[in-house]
């Protein structure tokens, strides 16, 4: 663990690196938003469709 904190900070103060390190955090949290992003796109398209079936049992429910 101790290690890698050394790593990572030699890697931060090093200029050529330091751009790198940026990219990749900028690329996580980008990745992180587009599957947050879609979880909520899916629970609506689920919840739409909830209500869609329970409207058309309702429907054929009141058919004879």
């Amino acid at each position: 663990m101790r290690k890698r904190r050394f790593v990572l900070r030699k890697l931060k103060k090093d200029r050529r690196a330091s751009p790198l390190i940026e990219e990749g955090i900028l690329i996580g949290l980008a990745l992180f938003a587009f599957v947050l992003l879609v979880a909520i796109v899916s629970d609506i398209l689920g919840f739409t469709q909830n209500i869609f079936q329970d409207v058309s049992e309702k429907l054929q429910g009141l058919n004879p």
